[in-house]
């Protein structure tokens, strides 16, 4: 006798939980790493690991089959993720983990003004209205007027900035590479950009540093492997929702291991800036499949 399918809503589920536990789990790392490393240090270290994780699939494919017409790009692409990778992990030395997490929740919405400006694509006034509503969840978080305003949450909206940069050059990187080959040059590139800027803060890490280090690269390929056999099942508009388990995973971490607790104001901005960001990726799968339709 045949076990039942398990239903497709629950696979997304499931994969989108194992990513928001790596999440967690790579802040709380960074979180104990920063106690002794440099940012940048740490940002190398991950790269390096999570590269030698991609070693035996670079070997699969070869040289010849990572030739690209758009290298530049690749590596703009790459700064946007160092950039952004360092941004978050400096303000989570700072801020709660959960607060850090709810901001980055912002990523989606800006990633639709990149595209709107740079790649010319349309947006109707209701995804605009999404993204103004986007923004009011922004000030809840923050408190204009408040002590909660500090460089930290400015570092977390330069980091979702940044990152939106990943997602709107890998727009058009994908126009002319295959995803393969998309991912490959930012395992590939990253390395040797991020080591430039470690060299100014460099340490060499404690021999148990370097465990946790491999655990941050862990948790980190652990969370966009989640997000991809997230999307392999369902497009981004079913696996969107499932996002928001980042806060309460982030927010145990920081509670388990580091006493924090979570501020109301932080839980009720965050499911404003996530009910935008579900209206918005709605919107586009719902254009997407449209002109689907019209070819």
């Amino acid at each position: 006798m045949s076990l039942p399918a398990i239903p497709t809503a629950m696979r997304i589920a499931m994969w989108m939980g194992l990513s928001a536990i790596g999440f967690g789990c790579l802040m709380g790392v960074v979180r104990h790493l920063g106690q002794d490393l440099h940012v940048f240090v740490i940002s190398f270290w991950r790269f390096v690991f999570g590269f030698l994780m991609f070693a035996p699939w670079f070997y699969r494919m070869g040289p010849a089959s990572l030739k690209s017409q758009r290298f530049g790009l690749h590596v703009l692409r790459a700064c946007f993720l160092i950039a952004s990778s360092v941004a978050l992990m400096t303000a989570i030395l700072l801020m709660p983990l959960d607060e850090a997490t709810a901001l980055s929740f912002i990523t989606p919405i800006l990633s639709v003004i990149g595209a709107v400006v740079f790649l010319r694509e349309r947006a109707g006034p209701r995804r605009w209205i999404a993204i103004a509503i986007g923004f009011i969840g922004i000030l809840i978080i923050l408190r204009p007027g408040m002590e909660i305003i500090n460089i930290a949450a400015f570092l977390v909206l330069f980091s979702a900035i940044t990152f939106a940069g990943v997602i709107v050059t890998g727009k058009v990187l994908v126009r002319y590479d295959s995803p393969e080959m998309v991912v490959a040059y930012l395992a590939l590139i990253c390395v040797p950009l991020s080591f430039i800027p470690a060299l100014f803060f460099w340490q060499w890490p404690e021999p148990t540093d370097y465990l946790w280090l491999i655990a941050a690269a862990v948790f980190s390929n652990m969370n966009m492997y989640g997000i991809a056999r997230a999307l392999k099942i369902g497009d981004a508009s079913a696996t969107q929702p499932y996002d928001f388990l980042r806060l309460p995973t982030t927010a145990g971490v920081g509670w388990i291991a580091f006493g924090e607790t979570s501020d109301i104001y932080t839980w009720i901005g965050a499911a404003v800036i996530f009910s935008s960001t579900i209206y918005i990726t709605h919107r586009e799968a719902l254009a997407k499949r449209r002109e689907a339709a019209a070819t």
